[in-house]
């Protein structure tokens, strides 16, 4: 997989080279005059390449680290989505991109949003995984009530209780953590059946007039941004959730 970056990207191409070799060219000649002017011109060439959406969004996707996979599908639909509406506005006039800038941008925003909190859920996925495979809390939750039940000591009894109620807390957040991971699962579903329904929307405004469009695209926006504070209140759920 290429995964160069777009700066890379915009120096390797095939008329950025040409332009180059042709200002060094110049310099090297009686033309020496001309260099300036012609590695005036590269740089902007370099600069334009170097700052198209389309590549930026593509090195972006192709530098992210992989999430769990129970999430993994789930967000690269997501992407896709995003890339579709990217898609859908080439060639149109630039009064209708305009239009519609509010929208692929708030579905910028909703993607990366989704990605990092997606990351920190893969996170938290992981050390699940791998605390689950060293419990045995209701076994050792039933020998301490065996043992309470058992004992006629005082301080044994005081110890069997205390570890007792450590090991129902740890159960407890065991619970709780399993219950985000599928939440969050569904809330991904949820928000592609969302964003999916928003680039038909978009692209059911093409060939509309320009004003017709705006006047459709509130709705929609409006559809994003209840997507972001639904994921927003996962940032918040996550701030409060913990397993050591």
């Amino acid at each position: 997989m290429d995964n160069r970056s777009p700066l890379l990207t915009s120096l390797l191409h095939p008329l950025n080279l040409a332009m180059f070799a042709l200002t060094v060219a110049a310099g090297l000649c009686s033309a020496w005059w001309l260099a300036p002017v012609g590695f005036l011109f590269w740089l902007i060439m370099v600069t334009v390449i170097a700052r198209d959406p389309g590549l930026q969004m593509t090195f972006a996707r192709q530098s992210r680290q992989p999430l769990a996979q129970r999430y993994q599908n789930r967000f690269d639909k997501l992407d896709r989505a995003r890339f579709s509406i990217f898609n859908s506005l080439q060639g149109v006039s630039p009064a209708f991109r305009k239009s519609v800038e509010p929208i692929e941008s708030a579905l910028n925003d909703l993607v990366e949003h989704a990605y990092q909190l997606s990351l920190r859920m893969t996170a938290l996925d992981n050390n699940y995984s791998v605390q689950q495979m060293s419990n045995n809390s209701a076994d050792d939750i039933a020998k301490m009530q065996k043992n309470i039940a058992n004992t006629t000591d005082s301080t044994s009894r005081k110890e069997y209780e205390e570890t007792l109620k450590s090991l129902q807390t740890r159960q407890t957040q065991l619970k709780n953590v399993s219950t985000l991971l599928e939440r969050f699962e569904a809330q991904l579903t949820g928000t592609n059946n969302a964003v999916d329904s928003v680039v038909t929307g978009v692209i059911s405004l093409k060939g509309q007039s320009p004003k017709s469009a705006e006047e459709k695209i509130p709705p929609l926006l409006k559809v994003i941004n209840t997507e972001q504070a639904e994921l927003n209140q996962f940032d918040a759920e996550l701030e409060k959730t913990s397993l050591v």
